[in-house]
């Protein structure tokens, strides 16, 4: 998602940043790799066990997407490429500065530098970002992303544009010919200003998602998320060839000049959908490849902490800490889980430290919670065992139990979804249920979780299905109002994937998100505990880490704490 999703066969999350959280195991940090390579040369990438999803920056939602797009985007507010803490801290990147705020907090007003240029030598304007806001929040987009944070909400203008609340049709204020600009938002020559409705204290880390980058200020609209498959870029590469499910090739910027580095002349990344990595470990291993993004099988764990250690000075095997909480979704559009018994009973059923141990070791710590370690509102609880209790679960679930057929959608290319797939399907037959097992599409696995299913034909959709959430910037609202607000389901490139539609829960994340200081992070601490007590719209069942293996020659190995992955630009092979 951050990632949401971290770029693992097992980590295959939505959401996409990272956080430092403590965790049992070392951050991999620049300490643990050589850095006297020389610059220069190519990188040789592999990724297993999924394509990517888009490159288009307005629809990537996906970790690995976005572990690409931070190579070609140029951000007003970027994190830097620097080991641990260190690199969670914003920086001015294309402005010239942090914004200036005016006193009431609802006008950002950025000056660009001046001399950043596209890859085709286009100079990099206010205009530039101004388009990144129109195609985030456009109705003429495959999805209107940028809603689901609310941008439409926070900036002047954004809704008439968007056509979303009292402007969406049927609304008291819809109109056939929406605007075709967002009138907060105003851009001249090396000046952006942006008018907010009201004070959003987090506004300034949203801008350093990768939706808000620099893009040609004639960039259409995509009705489709593999339309737009190459663009000019403004950061250290530019996308030279795009094809999702075999191949993605990155050469520098011949203009870039800024702070981060771009320290190999090309990233060559091979995808391999349909891989259980296995066969990229060993090409690794080889020196064949440098670095398979889809990790290291869970199967292989084991062996590789045998043979190389866990983050050692110069080592190749690097394990770091993530913001992200790896799931279950429980469909609640469609029935038998659209019972919250029948939610519980699931909740009771599935052993979290199984799950986790299928990952093999350091996947991560179990939970039963939405909220991470290090996010504001965060407080340890335990509603469910982290072990399975199927007479509890029986108990709960009670007659909306037996005979309920239940679809458990998986990706096939996944040993670790595909184990943990029949494990649930014993359990759930344990409770008297008729579990199938549905493989999803292995080049776009988050097309069956994106799309609403219909009570007219429940059978197309799925009850259960993988996933997980990564913070795309470090408050609860990212979490909670981002993924839970049922007023932004719509027929396609949903974000909610649980179809959870509450208006009580809806008003009061409302109501959290207006808070501040200490009373916000206890209104999302409440809201954690109710989620998982009252309505329990999925199976939380782990906090995770992310693992990595590089072939000998790779160098300056720095792991992004917002990512949860290696900085790509930063890494030099030799």
């Amino acid at each position: 998602m951050r990632r949401k999703h971290m770029l693992s066969v097992f980590l295959l999350s939505t959401g996409v940043a990272l956080l430092v959280a403590a965790t049992a195991v070392g951050v991999a940090t620049s300490a643990t790799q050589k850095s006297s390579a020389a610059k220069g040369g190519i990188l040789q990438i592999s990724q297993s066990g999924t394509a990517f999803d888009t490159l288009d920056p307005q629809l990537a939602y996906v970790t690995n997407d976005w572990a690409v797009l931070d190579n070609t985007q140029l951000l007003l507010l970027n994190f830097p490429d620097k080991p641990g803490a260190a690199g969670s801290q914003l920086f001015p990147e294309a402005a010239t500065a942090f914004p200036t705020i005016s006193k009431d907090g609802k006008t950002y007003t950025f000056h660009i530098r001046s001399g950043l240029k596209f890859d085709t030598g286009a100079p990099v304007t206010a205009a530039n970002f101004e388009r990144a806001f129109e195609r985030i929040l456009s109705p003429q987009m495959y999805a209107q992303y940028g809603t689901f944070d609310q941008i439409d909400q926070f900036v002047v203008g954004g809704q008439a544009f968007a056509q979303t609340g009292d402007y969406a049709k049927g609304g008291p204020k819809y109109t056939a010919n929406p605007p075709q600009t967002i009138s907060g938002i105003t851009a001249k020559g090396l000046t952006l200003t942006i008018h907010l409705t009201k004070p959003v204290p987090q506004f300034s880390s949203i801008l350093a998602m990768q939706w808000f980058g620099a893009i040609p200020a004639n960039l259409p609209y995509a009705k489709s998320k593999s339309q737009i498959e190459k663009f000019a870029s403004a950061g250290p590469y530019y996308i030279s060839s795009d094809n999702l499910t075999s191949l993605v090739v990155l050469k520098k910027n011949p203009y870039w000049h800024g702070v981060r580095p771009a320290n190999t002349n090309e990233i060559i990344i091979h995808v391999y959908p349909s891989s259980n990595g296995q066969a990229t470990l060993l090409q690794t291993e080889k020196g064949q490849d440098d670095l398979d993004i889809g990790g290291v099988p869970s199967v292989s764990v084991a062996g590789v902490i045998s043979k190389y250690g866990v983050n050692k000075k110069n080592g190749q095997f690097h394990v770091g800490p993530t913001s992200c909480v790896n799931w279950y979704e429980l469909n609640n559009g469609i029935a038998p889980t659209n019972n919250l018994a029948v939610r519980k009973a699931v909740n009771y059923a599935l052993s979290r430290n199984e799950l986790i141990g299928l990952a093999g070791p350091d996947s991560g710590s179990p939970s039963d919670q939405f909220l991470v370690p290090g996010i504001p509102g965060y407080s340890k609880f335990t509603t469910y065992s982290a072990n399975a209790d199927l007479a509890t679960a029986k108990s709960v679930g009670g007659s909306a139990l037996s005979g309920a057929n239940m679809n458990v959608l998986y990706n096939t290319a996944s040993t670790y979804q595909t184990n943990a797939a029949t494990y649930i399907q014993h359990q759930l037959e344990s409770l008297g249920m008729k579990p199938t097992l549905q493989a999803a599409n292995t080049d776009d696995y988050y097309s069956s979780l994106e799309t609403k299913s219909t009570a007219e034909n429940p059978s197309t959709g799925y009850n259960i299905g993988w996933g997980g959430w990564c913070a795309d910037y470090f408050d609860p609202f990212d979490y909670f109002n981002v993924n839970l607000d049922g007023r932004t389901i719509q027929d396609t490139g949903n974000v909610d994937y649980f179809y959870f539609n509450n208006s009580t829960f809806d008003n009061q994340m409302d109501a959290a998100a207006a808070k501040s200081g200490t009373a916000r992070s206890k209104a999302y601490a409440t809201l954690d505990k109710d989620l998982m007590t009252k309505y329990v719209p999925f199976v939380p069942y782990e906090v995770g880490n992310s693992r990595y293996l590089t072939s000998k020659r790779v160098g300056n190995w720095i792991y992004s704490n917002y990512f949860g992955s290696p900085d790509l630009n930063a890494l030099t092979v030799g």
